[in-house]
């Protein structure tokens, strides 16, 4: 399946994530994100993106895998820039959609023991 932009869901996602970092101005690691997304973030907001960007095209994602923006969670980074990548790529596909569910039920099956 080619994936293709959603203009609309692409600036939700984009102002979402873009006032989601500028809650966290005392953080210099989640300000230093927003400087690095503010090209992408602008363009989306624009309607400037018409073709799906490569993953690694977008800053930041390295910084995720590390757990560098776990402790901003009200409101939440890590989701914030999770559905604004996915997005500039022009949504989810079926194969990370199921990895996302497959995850959420081991969460949600650890909780049920807890």
């Amino acid at each position: 399946m080619t994936q293709s932009i959603d203009p609309a869901k692409l600036q939700a996602s984009a102002e979402h994530l873009e006032w989601t970092l500028k809650q966290y101005p005392d953080s210099e690691d989640v300000q230093s994100l927003l400087r690095a997304l503010l090209p992408l973030i602008e363009a989306a907001k624009a309607g400037q993106v018409l073709k799906p960007v490569d993953r690694r095209n977008i800053p930041g994602n390295y910084n995720f895998g590390d757990g560098l923006y776990t402790p901003y969670k009200d409101p939440d980074v890590d989701e914030a820039y999770s559905e604004f990548s996915a997005q500039m790529r022009g949504g989810r596909d079926e194969e990370e959609n199921d990895i996302i569910a497959s995850v959420q039920a081991m969460i949600d099956g650890a909780k049920a023991h807890d």
